[in-house]
């Protein structure tokens, strides 16, 4: 995605996104644990500041927002129960107990220093 970002961007032109990845260096049940709490194909990617410069962007910049990420998933988990009865009617309960889960495990896997959240900034030339 990070290439195709360059490759239609003009030059001087700027890519900005986030990314939940794993911190490097992880054990393999470390490993194992953070696919379980994350979202899919979070383990196995290389950091952040490869895959900017290997798409070939110039001045990455990656900035860990970790915690401010924690405080939007608390603030979502909060908002869901206290709006649960409302969003069970709209989303219907299987789906409502799998976003209240994964919200849940994205909570834990950051506070078990598993999962980290970055912005990540790149400058086509």
């Amino acid at each position: 995605m990070l290439r195709e970002c360059r490759r239609i961007l003009k030059p001087g032109g700027t890519v900005v996104g986030v990314s939940i990845h794993t911190p490097q260096s992880l054990t393999p049940a470390q490993e194992e644990r953070a696919v379980e709490l994350g979202p899919s194909l979070v383990c196995g990617c290389e950091s952040p500041e490869e895959l900017i410069s290997q798409a070939g962007f110039s001045r990455p910049q990656v900035t860990d927002v970790t915690f401010r990420f924690r405080h939007t998933c608390l603030a979502w988990l909060t908002a869901m129960k206290e709006l649960e009865s409302q969003l069970r009617t709209e989303l219907g309960d299987e789906d409502f107990e799998d976003e209240l889960d994964q919200k849940e495990s994205m909570l834990t896997g950051i506070d078990e220093g598993l999962l980290l959240r970055s912005l990540i900034i790149g400058e086509r030339l």
